[in-house]
This record gives C-alpha cells, structure tokens and sequence, in this order.
C-alpha cells in the first residue's frame, strides 16, 4: 500500500483485536490518507481456549464457518456504512475474504464504483487440508467448516466486481473449480528489498536454521511442531552442535516447550526487528503442511539473500524451480537431507540465495507488485466508467 499511497489517496477502514494490532494501527498514516478503526476482541488469535472453544459451540447452529463468524462485526459494518454514505469513491477493496461478512452490501450499486476482493490465500483449501486425515468427531467438525468456507466463499467472491488472486494457481483455482467469472488475475506477493538488504550478512557461531512466521496461526505451529519433532532430530544426528531458531510473535505454550527439550531449539517470541535473525541465519525453513495463497515469509528470506529449504504446499503459488531458487522436500529425511546439504556447502546455498534474490525476489517488489495491482484496479474501473 506504501507505493499506492504515494499516487492515490486511500482511506483505511481496518479492524483490531489486539494491544499488537492497536500498536500497529498507529503506523496507519505510512500507507494510507485517512484511517479508522473498529476495536473486536472477539477476533483476536490470543483467544483464552474457553472462549473460542465456547464460540465454536454457539457456531455450530450458523452457516457461517467459524473463522468468518469470529470476524464479522456490526462495529464495522457501521463505519462502512458511514464512509460510504460520507464520501464517493473510486474503488472499494476487500482485503482478505473475511471483511466480506461485515460489508454493506446494500449500498454496493449506489457506491457507484467497483468493488474489489484481493484473496490472499484459497481459505477452503486450507480447511480442505486441515480436514484432511482427521477422524471421529474431530472429522466432522473439520468436514463441516471445510464445506461452510467453500460455500461462503463461492458466494462472497461473486459478489465483487472482481477478484484479484496472490498467484496464478490461486486465480486458476477461483475460475475453473470456484467458477468465478469475475477474476481479474494475480498480483505477486512484494516485498522490501532494500529493508531487508539495510541488515549486513551476518555467519553465525553455530551452523542456524530458522523458521520465521506468526506462532499464532495454525499452519505455522503444525509445520514447526513436525519439524522440531521429525526432522531435527535427524539433522543434529549428523551436526550435533546445530541450532534451530523459531523466530515469530506469541508462540504458544506447546512451542515455548521445544525451548527446554534439551535439543538446541531457541523459541524468541516476538524481536523488535528479524532481519538480524534473518541475515544471520544459515538457512529458512518452510515446513508448512497446510496453507493456500504464497509466502511472503520466502519472498523475505529471498529478498536477504537466504537460502530457503520448504516443503512444496509451503513455496506453493511461488515461480520457483527446485535446486535454483529453492531446495523442495516433503518427507522428514528428505528435508533433512536438504537443510543438511546447505549447512555443508555455503557456497551452493550462496549460489542458491542469489539466484532466487535476482530471479524471484527481485521482479516481486513492493512496486512491481503494486504497479500491477494499479493496473488491474484501474482498468476494471475504466470499464465500469464505460458500460
């Protein structure tokens, strides 16, 4: 949005949960000529496991899936309402699917302009894959958010006057199996090249892998979870001294336990700033077994010339070749085998970093991606401006 905010003016409309996200709703006016907020609880990822086991309970009887229910706010559907009685606009963007449940569709026509859904990720795919070896009850529960978010998420998409996917496989996914009419095409995850490369390349005492992600999203802690308990140990087998450093905001308590298993694992919490951790590791992780969209957490570690080993759900949607940008492996001894390779050869792990930093990350920069964000923006309101 900072490139965009440089040519456009752009209200924010956005929503906080918690002291974090408040903390950074103060930085708003770096991306955006207006910004306002509505404070929601009841969405925070920190939820006490009563409270969302409770919310779980009561949504059993909506159609909503839960992980919509959780975000949808009659607090935001008022400040919607207000902003766009107060004030016409060129364009409205949904970022993410959620907010689509706490839209005012009711003034959509009169808005008299496009609206937009930018979909950061296919959210029934990932409850396709959480549901996915599951049995009992927990089956159930899984099968019936999974159908919930499909249905949902058909609909809300429909909607828009155009939907804009992180990746050409995302956008295939929305036209062909989703059926949408209305998709505009892909626009690539950017990323800051030069906040990233400001950090000095750093080699660490000890031969340090990484993994750096939000410890409050489940696709995260499932992959560092399998992978502290599968292949770590596979890898200290062989580099006894190694270290494993998990570097991501509130990492909950079954992640802060790999800290005290005796196995050289480092769980930081949130840091001020990851680019030391980032330039001063040997190699990323991606362990990722669930997710959808692309991983901004590659393009970073691309972006500080970082050599990347993840699994293939993990680098899913990224133009990436295995053995030239990344290192690709599924199975524990296979990933094993990689982060393994890369820690013995710095120079093929350089070679790898560099490749990936000028053949993929470097196309994917904040402005690249926002100038083709504009475009398509721009052209579905021409077109509007002349039907």
């Amino acid at each position: 949005m900072r490139p965009l905010h440089q040519r456009h003016d752009i209200t924010f409309i956005g929503m906080t949960a918690d002291e974090g996200q408040v903390a950074g709703s103060r930085h708003a006016a770096e991306y955006s000529t207006h910004a306002f907020w509505v404070h929601e609880p009841k969405a925070s990822l920190q939820l006490a496991k009563w409270k969302f086991f409770a919310g779980a309970l009561v949504n059993l009887t909506s159609s909503l899936p839960y992980a919509v229910a959780r975000f949808r706010s009659k607090q935001l559907r008022r400040l919607l309402n207000a902003k766009l009685k107060e004030q016409a606009y060129d364009l409205v963007v949904a970022d993410f699917l959620f907010p689509a449940a706490s839209l005012p569709w009711e003034l959509k026509d009169a808005s008299g302009c496009p609206w937009v859904l930018f979909q950061h990720n296919v959210e029934s795919m990932i409850w396709r894959r959480r549901a996915e070896g599951k049995t009992g009850i927990s089956a159930l529960y899984y099968r019936t958010q999974r159908d919930r978010m499909l249905h949902f998420e058909k609909k809300a998409s429909s909607r828009f006057d155009g939907v804009l996917a992180v990746s050409e496989e995302d956008a295939r996914i929305f036209k062909e199996e989703m059926q949408l009419s209305n998709v505009l095409g892909s626009v690539p995850t950017g990323v800051d090249l030069d906040y990233f490369q400001a950090v000095p390349r750093s080699r660490p005492a000890v031969p340090t892998v990484m993994f750096m992600g939000s410890m409050d999203w489940y696709a995260n802690v499932d992959g560092v979870k399998w992978f502290a308990e599968a292949v770590w140990p596979l890898v200290q087998k062989e580099i006894p001294q190694a270290r494993f450093q998990v570097v991501g905001r509130k990492p909950p308590a079954e992640i802060q336990a790999l800290a005290t298993s005796g196995s050289n694992i480092e769980v930081t919490g949130t840091v001020p700033d990851v680019r030391p951790y980032l330039r001063g590791a040997d190699v990323i992780v991606v362990p990722l077994r669930i997710g959808g969209g692309t991983r901004l957490k590659i393009y970073e570690a691309m972006a500080a010339e970082v050599p990347v080993v993840s699994t293939t759900i993990g680098a899913e949607g990224l133009d990436v070749k295995h053995g030239r940008h990344v290192l690709l492996a599924d199975s524990a001894e296979d990933t094993a085998a990689q982060v393994l390779h890369v820690l013995r050869n710095q120079e093929a792990g350089a070679s790898l970093a560099h490749h990936a930093l000028e053949e993929v990350a470097r196309p994917c920069s904040w402005a690249a991606a926002a100038q083709i964000f504009e475009k398509a923006c721009t052209d579905l309101i021409q077109k509007r401006s002349r039907s």
